[in-house]
């Protein structure tokens, strides 16, 4: 077995390291989609009261819709300053608290899901 190895390694050095970098970004890319599967299958992360650290994507992952979703019901613009903001310096901003903005981002989630066959 390590025979073929040497062989294949010195008549295919390009084939061997691109292969070699196939593998370990497939191995990374799947512990991603494991770890991110298993974290966001917790009951506890859905639908999450908002905290002053978490970010509109956050937000949108928790209540599962679309980003789009959440920056609507806050009037923030997708590609404004705010884009990847605390949802504390969000409200700073807007002058809301995040009981308000609690309410607004679970009207629009309500809304988005009732509006999904």
């Amino acid at each position: 077995m390590l025979h073929r190895i040497k062989d294949l390694w010195a008549h295919n050095h390009t084939a061997v390291v691109a292969f070699v970098l196939v593998v370990g970004l497939t191995g990374i890319f799947g512990v991603r989609a494991v770890t991110q599967y298993i974290y966001w299958s917790d009951p506890a992360k859905q639908n999450q009261d908002l905290a002053g650290w978490m970010t509109p994507r956050y937000v949108a992952r928790s209540y599962d819709v679309p980003p789009e979703v959440v920056k609507d019901a806050w009037d923030l613009d997708p590609d404004g300053p705010l884009k990847r903001a605390s949802l504390e310096k969000i409200a700073e901003e807007l002058g809301l608290t995040l009981e308000q903005m609690q309410a607004q981002v679970a009207q629009a989630a309500a809304t988005f899901h009732g509006s999904q066959p």
